[in-house]
């Protein structure tokens, strides 16, 4: 295997690190490195010994004498004539085997531990008694398990010492644990007992100071390793094993446990719910070994929380294996940050520079291209046909380079020059170098350059590149991501690739073709849009004006491009254009609805060039709509004295009527009278409007017009209940579009804003813009319906803040190479919609379920009826997990429910045998209190549901009796710790990777399924879909590649794609 250079030197010559830790600027020391360096040492300070000095120094100089032999070595071996600086880190060097470690765990969490693992069964073996033996052992453990890109920047991450500052970072929080406890001074006091120590007591704590950020904490009492538990430290196995035996209750605030972070090494069969136990100690050393043994077998009995910071105390160094101390003797210098100063003579001297010294030759063969043509001469050529003349032939190029430049260059010459230039870099066989050339001789071969010719292809890339990029501009794009230049490090550009070459890991394991891939790592999402907008077209708007057809605007111009005419600052365009339509989600009994309803006609009377327009709805009706699970049939049931206190339905049907009978116009009058009348009865307008301020405002509207008693056509509306399907399916409509929790909501263009003035006046300006954009570029003219335009392109069926909230949505990854064989995600069966199980399904939901509580229940009911309702394009998973004590039934309907996804998804009653099931379940132990656990009783009624819904039931009868309770919780706490693994609980929705966490299962319908759907395929899914079905899969078995099979490729690519978002160039 080729090892990298200066191996050797690992230990007298540190590689770098980097600089920052906890974000403070690292205080640097600067090392000059001198050609020939000579170290004394030993040599005294005080004036009485200058003898010795002398004598000293007479050795060292014979030594120097020695080893020139009259001048003739030193000139073999003179280095540059420059001063190489190194910018050195304020730490002390960290080892080499713990940052190996961190690296893997970079990788992937468990290759941690696995690297622990083996290191401590196999140290002996992996020992050495060099650096450079001990770096070897770790990069063939690494090329054991990381593909082999990834081993080779593993390895230059290494030599870079990257994973330093995680160390140091390690050393500040142990320095913390130390300090919290006070310890002798001749000894380690510790509480065996395991009593709770008050850090708050007298005794004086020593604080770290803070400027001394990264110093390596001193060895306490000689010991290497230790265990904090928030409560006691413990520095001896024995007393942690007394500690593990009766560990404290996490309940309560006697008891703090460490704080954990995102970084930190948690053994994956620690508990979830374990008291926290943190091993301070260093890979290698006996204690690490005893304590890590102790604290694993913990970890799988369930009784501890383990986690693993490695440090290496100061003092532990002799206690260590040699291979733990590799890279601790020396400081670090910071790689990518080095600089070199190229001292310069700047005497002026006389020199005839007209002839060059034959046999002195000013290129390199070994670093020059020599491809190039000079003069009609290709020297890479004729080197290789007389190689024994190289000097005499590199000397004669050089006369050739000199002796081409020319006082009067032509002008045309000069006309291709920068494409020409371009074309020789990029067709150089070492790019690189000959950019550096040409740039340090530019005058010397400028000639040369002016006379090659230009390939056509490299000039029209140039120009196109021109077009793209402004002038000036340099733009750096890795796999289409674009990298910000002025900000690039080198550990920021290796994380970049290393981001990329995880993921072509994870895509090849998938079986994914490598040229899909290279299309999958270079493809960008599309750009995500935030300008989500209600679709809310419906016969339900009623809309006051219309720009477009009413007398009162006619005097206004209709040209469209008046909009991008200059005007002051807060001045309106008055173009006689539907631009902007401002329509109010309303309920029209309370008082935002009323107070927006006075606004909208104030702002209509003033001639505001704007569309306005309300949906109305009743609260009433839709609280009914939630406690009836989503049935309208239910509300209809209601009785009528219910019915006759929401005042709400009243005024949408005698707004209703108002409208068909006597204009849009008199119907808004109505609604601005009943808010008069509510002002005049009272005097803080506080308060709701009653009943009788709704019939005295009709009477008052209605009178002009009417040619009956208004109080008759009154009491006849009331009696009859006219227009009242209107009335409910509008309330409908606005609990479909999830506006009906917000109040009152104003909707611009289909944007959801606030309902007041300032807000539509805001809105309105950031709409401005758009359309601006729009009809400049021609894709909004005169005969453009801009809201349709806007709403097909944008429009959304619901609003959910949840969903299309401008937070960047968070993300995890369902790769099994990642999660392990033993995945959750491996046991799931999907559900599908009837009829569609053979069909690729691109979106994935994953339901996490506690049955054991109501609200799970009725999450779980949504997504059924879900499916139910149909969709073609998805299917669900189902994640249960089950308090530990939870009843019995809880465990039966697990069971069912997972007989049937497995046996019978593909059965068209399947949903609706577990729709039954469902509500059933909740019915029985949910909606009555004391409910009895009787098994036989839950079995029957499966049994009956499921021949009833044409679902064979002997498979039940097989299953249900012998079922393993065991096995059951088991897999139940498998969930869980998967769940709290990623830091959220049940109840949670993962689509293709994206969390949804906490949900609001009252509010969470099935509609947001169908919303979330929508909205996952049409900015993360689709293009992934578009690559994937085209894949030509190879070295597979084609029985394997079914729909599912590529939909968990899809499933799994998409949940990779996002855990990095990446810019469009």
């Amino acid at each position: 295997m080729p090892m990298p250079q200066k191996l050797g030197s690992l230990l007298t010559d540190p590689l770098p690190a980097s600089c920052i830790v906890n974000g403070e600027s690292t205080r640097t020391s600067v090392v000059a490195k001198y050609p020939n360096p000579v170290r004394f040492f030993g040599v005294p300070s005080k004036m009485g010994t200058r003898s010795r000095s002398a004598l000293w120094v007479l050795i060292v100089l014979v030594i120097l004498l020695g080893l020139c032999g009259i001048g003739s070595v030193c000139a073999e071996n003179r280095r540059p004539k420059n001063v190489q600086v190194a910018v050195r880190a304020k730490w002390s060097g960290t080892p080499l085997l713990l940052e190996a470690g961190e690296l893997f765990s970079m990788e992937r969490k468990d290759l941690f531990w696995h690297f622990i693992e083996v290191w401590l069964h196999n140290e002996d073996a992996f020992d050495s008694h060099t650096a450079k033996g001990c770096l070897k052992k770790i990069l063939e453990h690494a090329r054991s398990l990381l593909s082999e890109p990834l081993a080779s920047l593993f390895e230059f991450s290494l030599m870079m010492r990257s994973a330093s500052p995680r160390l140091v970072l390690y050393r500040q929080l142990a320095e913390e644990s130390l300090s919290s406890f006070p310890l002798a001074d001749e000894g380690i006091s510790n509480n065996v007992s395991g009593e709770t120590i008050d850090t708050n007591a007298e005794l004086q704590i020593k604080k770290p100071d803070p400027l001394l950020v990264g110093v390596n904490p001193k060895s306490p009492g000689g010991e290497c390793c230790w265990v904090d538990t928030g409560g006691s430290l413990f520095f001896d196995v024995a007393e942690l094993l007394l500690w593990l035996r009766n560990p404290p209750e996490i309940s309560g605030d006697s008891f703090q446990q460490p704080e954990l972070f995102d970084f930190d090494h948690i053994h994956f069969d620690s508990s979830v719910q374990g008291p926290v136990a943190v091993l301070y100690g260093a890979l290698g050393t006996d204690c690490f070994r005893k304590f890590h043994v102790s604290l694993v077998e913990a970890a799988k009995e369930g009784k501890v929380k383990y986690v693993v910071r490695p440090v290496l105390p100061s003092g532990c160094e002799a206690k260590i294996g040699h291979c733990g101390a590799v890279g601790t003797r020396d400081s670090l210098n910071l790689g990518g940050y080095g600089v070199e100063l190229a001292l310069k003579n700047m005497e002026y001297k006389a020199m005839d520079d007209s002839t060059i010294k034959k046999g002195v030759t000013l290129e390199d063969p070994r670093t020059e291209d020599l491809s190039q043509d000079v003069r009609g001469f290709i020297f890479s050529k004729i080197l290789e046909r007389k190689p024994e003349l190289t000097n005499e032939i590199m000397a004669f190029r050089d006369y050739l380079l000199s002796s081409t430049i020319s006082d009067t260059l032509d002008v045309w010459e000069l006309k291709d020059l920068g494409h020409q230039t371009a074309q020789r870099v990029v067709h150089a066989s070492d790019p690189l170098q000959s950019m550096q050339e040409i740039s340090q001789n530019f005058p010397s071969i400028v000639s040369s350059l002016s006379r090659m010719k230009l390939n056509d292809s490299v000039k029209d890339e140039i120009i196109a590149n021109q077009r793209m990029i402004p002038p000036g501009k340099s733009l750096m794009a890795l796999n289409g991501a674009l990298v910000n230049i002025e900000d690039i490090d080198l550990y920021l550009l290796v994380d970049l690739i290393h981001q990329d070459l995880l993921l072509a890991d994870q895509y090849s394991k998938l079986k994914i073709p490598h040229a899909t891939i290279r299309k999958l790592l270079s493809t960008l999402s599309p750009s995500e849009s935030n300008m989500f907008r209600i679709d809310f077209r419906s016969t339900f708007v009623h809309y006051l004006n219309n720009l477009e057809e009413d007398a009162m605007y006619k005097q206004w111009r209709s040209n469209i491009n008046e909009i991008l005419m200059p005007v002051f600052p807060g001045q309106l365009r008055y173009i006689r254009k539907n631009l902007f339509h401002a329509v109010f989600v309303l309920d029209p009994a309370t008082i935002c609805g009323l107070e927006s309803i006075d606004m909208i006609m104030s702002l209509y009377e003033n001639n505001f060039p704007i569309r306005f327009g309300v949906i109305l709805y009743s609260s009433k009706f839709v609280k009914r709509i939630e406690m009836n699970s989503d049935e309208i049939s239910s509300s209809a049931k209601e009785n009528d004295s219910q019915n006759k206190e929401d005042i709400s339905s009243l005024i949408i049907r005698l707004f209703i009527y108002i409208k068909e009978n006597h204009g849009i116009k008199t119907s808004f009058q109505f609604l601005g009278n009943i808010n008069k009348l509510r002002i005049e009865a009272d005097d803080s307008g506080d308060d709701a409007p009653e009943m009788h301020h709704v019939e005295g405002a009709f009477v008052e509207t209605v009178l002009p017009k009417a040619k009956s008693p208004p109080q008759d056509i009154l009491l006849r509306l009331e009696k009859e209940k006219t227009f009242k399907n209107v009335s409910e399916e509008s309330s409908m409509f606005v609990f479909k579009l999830g506006l009906a929790k917000l109040q009152c909501r104003l909707l611009m263009n289909g944007l959801v804003f606030d309902s007041n003035e300032e807000a539509l006046l805001n809105a309105m300006n950031d709409e401005l813009p758009r359309i601006q954009e729009q009809v400049y570029y021609g894709h909004i003219n005169s005969h453009t319906d801009v809201l349709n335009k806007f709403l097909s392109e944008n429009g959304i069926s619901r609003y959910n803040p949840q969903i299309i909230a401008n937070g960047k949505p968070r993300f995890i990854s369902l790769s099994t190479s990642i999660l392990g064989e033993e995945s959750v995600l491996n046991d799931i069966n999907y559900l599908h919609s009837p009829g569609t199980i053979d069909d690729l399904k691109p979106v994935t939901h994953l339901l996490a379920v506690d049955v054991s509580s109501k609200k799970g229940m009725k999450f779980l009911h949504e997504g059924i009826r879900y499916l139910m309702e149909g969709s073609s394009r998805a299917r669900i998973g189902v994640l249960f997990s089950v308090n530990l004590d939870a009843r019995l039934s809880s465990l039966l309907f697990v069971k069912v429910f997972e007989i049937t996804a497995s046996s019978f998804s593909h059965k068209e009653n399947a949903l609706y045998f577990l729709d039954k099931l469902c509500s059933f379940y909740e019915q029985r132990y949910f909606a009555s209190s004391g409910a009895d656990d009787n098994t036989k009783a839950f079995l029957d009624e499966v049994y009956e549901l499921a021949e009833a819904n044409g679902l064979p039931s002997k498979a039940f009868r097989s299953a249900l009796p012998e079922f393993s309770v065991n096995q059951l919780r088991k897999h139940a706490n498998k969930v869980s710790q998967f769940l709290q693994r990623h830091e959220f609980g049940a109840n949670a929705v993962i689509t293709n990777g994206r969390v949804m966490f906490p949900i609001d299962v009252n509010n969470f319908l099935s509609h947001d399924l169908h919303l979330l759907e929508s909205v996952e395929l049409k900015q993360r899914i689709k293009h992934i879909v578009e690559i994937i079905e085209e894949v030509n899969w190879q070295d597979i078995d084609p029985d394997i590649v079914t729909s599912k099979f590529i939909s968990d490729v899809i499933s799994i690519v998409s949940s990779e794609e996002d855990l990095e978002s990446k810019s469009e160039l």
